[in-house]
């Protein structure tokens, strides 16, 4: 290498390198440092330390603990739907299969009568039918509970 008309000898070379590596490397470091503290500034005025909630406030804000034992399971094709409600589980073990496998997939799954019918290879206005005389048993089966 050459430096103004003189060979550099190799050790001042990457003696050079190094300092310059290192200064690169300061600055990537400082970078990150000033980085991560903004974000968890931004972190600390939107978190609360969880020892830290009072009871009530974990109430507002809807901690509440879920266990399977608070709910009744259906298995309906290869879904699991929970029902958190005890009057409705009563009520849809009351239907028939076919009615409550119908209601289960159109409200808890959220599927079109078309997609149903395609599933369980009927027409869709056989699921129509099925899922008009479910809900007026289970209006009735409700009612009754009250």
């Amino acid at each position: 290498m050459r430096k103004g008309g003189e060979i550099m000898n190799t050790s001042s070379f990457e003696h050079i390198v190094r300092i310059q590596f290192n200064a690169l490397m300061m600055t990537v470091i400082k970078c990150t440092v000033k980085s991560r503290n903004k974000q968890f500034a931004r972190r600390s005025k939107r978190e609360v330390l969880f020892c830290e909630l009072s009871d009530m406030k974990m109430f507002e804000q809807g901690a509440e603990d879920n266990y399977s034992c608070n709910y009744t399971s259906f298995e309906v094709l290869n879904f699991t739907i929970q029902i958190s409600n005890e009057k409705l589980a009563v009520a849809l073990y009351k239907l028939s299969n076919k009615e409550r496998d119908v209601i289960l997939l159109r409200y808890f799954q959220s599927m079109s009568d078309q997609e149903i019918a395609e599933l369980y290879h009927v027409s869709r206005s056989t699921v129509y039918r099925r899922r008009s005389n479910g809900l007026k048993r289970l209006k009735t089966l409700l009612k009754e509970r009250n």
